[in-house]
């Protein structure tokens, strides 16, 4: 019986803060859907979105899930390293409806070769949720030396609001969406809420051709 039939392995933290941001840009109907998890990790969200009616899952990672948990599964495992050229290759010419990269671009020798890179992977409608650590954050404004986006050794570059944007366009993506949302603050409007939460959620498209 494979892993979707049953009830899902219980999510780790991490996998409950992607749910949260998911939900925070409007991504939460999976119906039909094509889904590649970039940085899957244990791969609950790969089976998360199956059981949401996705149509297709994938999950990517430099490393195999532990405990098994791509085994006997519906969802697909392609280990890879991003850094290297070929990775898009092991995916066999796959396009995808929506693909997740939670707290991946910070730690790419070229994140804008790897945007560009989503973008082809993505159907012309199809939509990119990226998230990396915010360097207008509060929490780096508080704790310059020691914030969390300075202190984890595997980081290579770091974004604002602004960086971002312009990289995703620089990648012939559309954003639409890109906020820090500061989860104390979420009764605010939209409009007024302050973007200085610690992680940038952005949701972007293939730019339409001109």
């Amino acid at each position: 019986m494979s892993q979707t039939q049953n009830e899902l392995r219980l999510p780790r933290a991490s996998d409950l803060v992607h749910l949260d941001w998911m939900k925070d840009l409007g991504l939460t109907s999976f119906k039909g859907l094509k889904v590649l998890d970039i940085g899957c990790g244990s791969g609950y969200l790969c089976s998360y979105v199956l059981t949401q009616g996705a149509a297709l899952s994938y999950g990517i990672d430099i490393e195999i899930p532990r405990e098994g948990s791509a085994e006997n599964a519906d969802w697909h495992f392609v280990q890879a390293n991003l850094d290297a050229d070929e990775w898009m290759e092991n995916l066999k010419g796959q396009t995808f409806d929506a693909i997740f990269a939670f707290d991946i671009i910070e730690h790419l020798k070229s994140p804008v070769i790897f945007l560009e890179q989503c973008r082809r992977l993505l159907n012309p409608k199809g939509q990119l949720l990226i998230t990396t650590p915010n360097v207008q954050s509060l929490e780096r404004l508080l704790k310059p030396e020691t914030w969390s986006g300075a202190t984890d050794p595997q980081h290579r570059i770091l974004f604002n609001k602004y960086s971002l944007g312009f990289l995703c366009k620089k990648s012939g993506l559309e954003v639409r969406a890109l906020k820090a949302p500061m989860r104390m603050l979420r009764w605010l409007p939209q409009a007024i809420q302050p973007s200085i939460g610690g992680q940038l959620l952005a949701l972007a498209q293939p730019a339409p051709a001109l």
